[in-house]
């Protein structure tokens, strides 16, 4: 199967997505929420099926697990890499 450009081999085709939704009492819109995502692109989903990687999303919400939010702990993890890398930058530049 030829794939245009932008295009990416379906894992589920839009009767499984609609199916899963409907069998776990999901309106589309609180899919669309639950996802990040607008009930028109659940819609399309429903029509056009979904990547692996939306495939999973969904194994995710069927396994209720919680959306990922950054933490407080996150952003300092992230400012001490950024430091981190800042100082060994100054430190091979100095060694040059």
């Amino acid at each position: 199967m030829a794939l245009g450009r932008n295009a990416s081999k379906k894992f589920l085709n839009g009767e499984e997505v609609k199916a899963f939704r409907i069998s776990r009492g999901l309106t589309q819109t609180q899919l669309a929420d639950w996802l990040g995502l607008t009930p028109q692109a659940i819609a399309q989903y429903e029509i056009r099926g979904v990547t692996k990687a939306t495939a999973l999303a969904l194994k995710a919400v069927d396994r209720g697990l919680q959306p990922y939010k950054p933490t407080k702990a996150d952003y300092s993890a992230v400012q001490m890499h950024d430091r981190m890398k800042l100082l060994r930058n100054k430190e091979s530049g100095e060694d040059e």
